[in-house]
Formats: structure tokens, C-alpha cells, sequence
């Protein structure tokens, strides 16, 4: 379908090049002269009614075939129900470029979805000898944007039952700037002889899918130790979006100054919307000079929301504590290290070694003693 309107062009290229013979007319005439004029009616209504018939029924599906031929093929499995839907309406921009490896490997971007969340977009990996799924262990994706700026991805794939084509969903965790024109798609195949390429492609945000909804937050949950700030949500129509901050450089300071620093690695929050919670798809942390942040994204909001909630499920991390404790083989002991009761059950030797039994509550570890 995304050759049609080529197809097309090029035959109305080879009809307004043909060159008619200077006889031609004569001949015509000629056997028209012999045709009764009944039978000659008869063939002008049929031709003048079958070109009428002809434009009707191209003009009327005229949309139609720019429609069909802007959904993506062959991402059903791979796709998720918020991506079908847009799919499904022929949103996001055609791509359908290409580079092929001298072993016959085939890399070709489709398609991208773009909004104020994130660059949604679907690639394939065909390999002729079947192996498609070897081959993808072997293939280095780098993805930037102007000035060799780096987007980090994630996604899924899906390979078809001969294993010759496996199919790909990623989702950029940045937002091309409204500046950037050109993407690189940099892929790189580490077999035998290392080969590499670039598929370059220019955003159309003509075809973008429309603006997200910023809301900003700013709330704090409190803690035992920390307190989080949920900053803002934002809703495009790929995705939702929850940023927010657990310690601001202020407070890293203060920790690294007492000794006392915390490294967040658990934190878990559900979003709910009408009595219905939304599929995680993703969430990361990161430590800068802005603090220490974090990001979640969920799923699209339903189109009718009558209540949103975001609830805390989990919330943990690593702290500095630098106790000292003082033991004696064959006695217990009851510690309480940041309100958290830990004891000491069991002390004894075997085989030249000493061991120690602790009992701590089921999400207590101590990672260094």
C-alpha cells in the first residue's frame, strides 16, 4: 500500500509520454466510417459510463486507501492496546526506510509515533536464513538526534513462526526537541565481520499525535525517613507520565556531610482512574545535580476520567547506619537501627568460621555488616 501512490505517478508518467503515430488518426476514422451508428452509441454510453463509474468509485475510496496505507502491518503482537487503537485510526507518520547487511540482513524502520511524552518507534530485523532471533543478539541500536544527542529506549519484540522476521516496538524515554528535524537510526551487526549503518529520517509533527496534558502535582508523601515529592503528571496520547523527586541536592549534601546517605532503589506506585488501575509500563531512577528524581509511565488515561488517584505501594533503599555492637558467643540481642527492630539469635563457631543468625521483618536486609 505505501507504493501505490509511486505506482501511479509513474503510469501516468508512461501515458503522457506515449508518442501516437501520424496514421493513427487516419485509421481510426477509417473504421469508425464502418461501424453502424446504433453499435456506436451503444460503445460511447458503455466507455462514458464505465470512466463515471470508474471516478465514483476511486474518488470514494480515495480515503480509504490513504487510510489503510498508513497502518502499520504485522505489529499486532507486539503492540499494546493504547498503540492498536492509534494504529488501528492510521495515526503516526510512515518511515519505510531501510539498510541491508552484506550477509542479506535486513533492518527497516516503518513507522514513529511521536507526542509530549515520548518517540514510539517500530522497526524489523529480517534475516533470509531463518535466524532472526540469533541475529538480534548480535544487532547495537543507537538512536540520536542533533548534535549526536542520545535517546535511551526500551521495548518488545515479537519473531514470526519461520524466524525470519522479528518485529519491534521501543518507546524513547526523551522527546525530540522541537528543533530536531533529523533522527539517526544507527544499527550496528557484530557478525563475522562487523558491519554497520544509519537510517536517517525527518520528523513530520504535521503527523504528530497531538499535545499531552501537563498537570502539576506537587505534593509530598511522608515518610519514617524520607519524604517524595510527586511533581507532575502528564497525559499524551501514548502514554502517562509521573515525575517526581526524592531528595533535592540540598538534602545529598546534608547526607554526605552526616554520613547518613540513602541510595533509593524500590519505589512503587499505582495509578488509579475510576476504581481501575493503569498498566506500568516503565519506571527509573536517576542522581544528578538536580537530586535525586524518579519517573514512571503508565499507560493512556481513558477518555472519560471521573476520579484519579496515585497510590504509594513500596518505597525502599539502602542507608548508611555505621552501628557498632558489641557480641559474646551464645547470647541473643534486640537491636533497633532506624526504627527497625533486627535480633541476633544465634552466635557459634564451625570449621574455623564464626556465624551469625539474624531475624529482621520480610522488606529489612542488611546489605553490609
Amino acid at each position: 500500500m505505501n507504493n501505490i501512490e509511486e505506482l501511479l505517478n509513474k503510469e501516468k508518467e508512461r501515458m503522457d509520454n506515449l508518442i501516437v503515430p501520424n496514421e493513427m488518426e487516419d485509421r481510426l476514422r477509417s473504421s469508425l466510417n464502418n461501424i453502424p451508428n446504433k453499435k456506436r452509441k451503444r460503445n460511447f454510453k458503455i466507455k462514458v459510463a464505465s470512466i463515471i463509474l470508474a471516478f465514483l468509485v476511486l474518488s470514494y475510496n480515495a480515503d480509504t486507501l490513504a487510510f489503510y496505507g498508513k497502518k502499520l502491518i504485522g505489529y499486532e503482537n507486539v503492540m499494546n492496546g493504547t498503540l492498536q487503537e492509534l494504529n488501528n485510526l492510521g495515526k503516526g507518520q510512515l518511515i519505510d526506510k531501510s539498510h541491508t547487511f552484506s550477509n542479506g540482513v535486513k533492518i527497516s524502520v516503518d513507522g514513529i509515533m511521536l507526542d509530549d511524552n515520548n518517540m514510539v518507534i517500530f522497526y524489523t530485523i529480517y534475516s533470509p536464513n531463518g535466524n532472526v532471533m540469533d541475529i538480534s543478539n548480535d544487532i547495537h541500536i543507537r538512536i540520536t538526534g542533533i548534535g549526536n544527542r542520545l535517546f535511551t529506549y526500551g521495548g518488545q519484540g515479537h519473531a514470526n513462526e519461520d524466524d525470519t522476521e522479528l518485529k519491534w516496538v521501543i518507546s524513547t524515554h526523551q522527546v525530540p526537541m522541537f528543533f530536531e528535524k533529523t533522527i539517526n537510526f544507527y544499527v550496528e551487526l557484530n557478525k563475522d565481520i562487523p558491519e554497520d549503518g544509519t537510517i536517517e529520517f525527518k520528523i513530520d509533527r504535521t503527523q504528530a499525535l497531538g499535545k499531552g496534558i501537563k498537570i502539576p502535582i506537587n505534593k509530598k508523601v511522608e515518610l519514617d525517613q524520607r519524604n517524595i515529592t510527586i511533581q507532575t503528571l502528564t497525559a499524551s496520547p501514548t502514554t502517562t507520565v509521573v515525575k517526581g523527586q526524592i531528595q533535592d541536592i540540598f538534602d545529598l549534601g546534608l547526607d554526605y556531610i552526616n554520613k547518613d546517605r540513602f541510595r533509593p532503589e524500590k519505589l512503587e506506585m499505582a495509578l488509579i482512574v475510576n476504581g481501575e488501575e493503569i498498566a506500568r509500563q516503565s519506571a527509573g531512577m536517576s542522581t544528578s545535580m538536580k537530586g535525586t528524581n524518579f519517573e514512571i509511565t503508565y499507560d493512556a488515561l481513558p477518555k472519560d476520567i471521573k476520579d484519579l488517584q496515585l497510590k504509594l505501594i513500596a518505597f525502599g533503599g539502602d542507608h548508611d547506619t555505621n552501628e557498632v555492637i558489641k557480641l559474646e558467643k551464645g547470647e541473643t540481642k534486640q537491636l533497633k537501627i532506624l526504627d527497625q527492630d533486627i535480633s541476633i539469635e544465634k552466635i557459634y563457631e564451625k570449621d574455623g568460621n564464626t556465624y551469625i543468625t539474624f531475624t529482621t521483618e520480610e522488606n529489612i536486609a542488611l546489605s553490609r555488616v
